[in-house]
């Protein structure tokens, strides 16, 4: 079945990236948290707890990470925005454990606690979907990633607006990929018609982009 083997070379190829991806997301994020929600003090201490993880990770030591990490959580020590980090950077290392359920909880989490954080709450979605995917929900992937191009996803298609620069702009980079995932999860499901609705708007919103026009055009080709 091309679909299929379409989604589990997407899946094989970009699986990695996705963890490392959301990492990185949360690693820059630290440098920007929001001061105003917190004192100063707590902040200070929060970031130091989960800066001792993240070395961890930058090390390569993911199952010592991981232990801080889930330490830290089920210690009540941290909360907002830095229980939100921890439970992300937990769900990642768990989901590159294979640990789909263990992954799920822990980005379930991050979602809550992520407020107004658009970086992290994208990245905590996106590894919702992700784990569906994982575990064969396909169903369940196509309602969340249909929510999260709803919720990031500005671009229109419209080139006019575009190149005069009134184009919305996406919230997060990746729903582009997100569309992906979505077509092929329709023709994983069966239904070929919602596939090729979502591929031909894929192909026309980000067309720009090579990588994306090559796969969705092969894709619309095999239908």
């Amino acid at each position: 079945m091309a679909g299929q083997n379409d989604l589990q070379d997407f899946l094989k190829e970009n699986g990695s990236k996705l963890i490392a991806a959301l990492a990185v997301i949360v690693l820059i994020v630290v440098g920007v948290t929001k001061y105003n929600e917190m004192t100063k003090a707590k902040v200070a201490a929060e970031a130091a707890a989960l800066g001792k993880a993240m070395t961890l990770v930058y090390a390569g030591e993911n199952s010592k990470a991981l232990v801080e990490l889930e330490t830290l959580i089920q210690s009540n020590s941290l909360s907002g925005l830095s229980l939100a980090k921890a439970s992300l950077l937990a769900a990642n290392i768990k989901f590159q454990n294979g640990d789909f359920d263990g992954a799920s909880v822990l980005f379930d989490k991050a979602v809550a606690d992520a407020g107004s954080a658009t970086l992290i709450m994208a990245a905590a979605m996106h590894g919702q979907a992700a784990v569906s995917i994982e575990k064969k929900d396909y169903t369940k992937a196509i309602s969340q990633l249909e929510t999260f191009i709803a919720k990031f996803g500005k671009r229109d298609g419209d080139l006019k607006a575009r190149y005069s620069q009134e184009e919305g702009i996406d919230l997060v980079s990746t729903v582009s990929d997100a569309m992906w995932k979505l077509t092929l999860c329709y023709n994983e499901v069966g239904n070929k018609d919602k596939a090729k609705v979502v591929a031909e708007k894929l192909l026309k919103v980000y067309g720009d982009k090579p990588e994306v026009a090559a796969k969705v055009q092969k894709y619309l080709a095999s239908i």
